[in-house]
């Protein structure tokens, strides 16, 4: 019987939680986190981390693609850096 194997998109997930008076944003994927005061400067943040971390594991990609802690994070980074844009990035957040 012959399988087809159809590409996963790849994806980000966004937590947010409220906190004293913040909002905690969560990327498990990148082992990002950061606050924001409303749910939307929380994600705004966020996103504005995920892709100054891409730029960051590009630059070294040998060396992060390489680290038991971070080399899991490459199809991300791939991901993020196709369109590395604040859209390109809420895209990949996007259900």
């Amino acid at each position: 019987m012959p399988v087809v194997l159809k590409p996963a998109r790849t994806k980000l997930t966004a937590i947010i939680e409220p906190s004293e008076k913040t909002f905690v944003a969560l990327c498990p994927e990148l082992d990002l986190a950061t606050e924001g005061n409303t749910p939307e400067a929380a994600l705004d943040d966020l996103i504005d981390m995920a892709l100054e971390y891409s730029e960051q594991y590009a630059s070294g990609f040998e060396r992060f693609s390489q680290s038991p802690n971070r080399a899991a994070h490459a199809p991300f980074i791939k991901a993020l850096r196709i369109d590395p844009t604040p859209a390109g990035a809420r895209r990949l957040f996007e259900s």
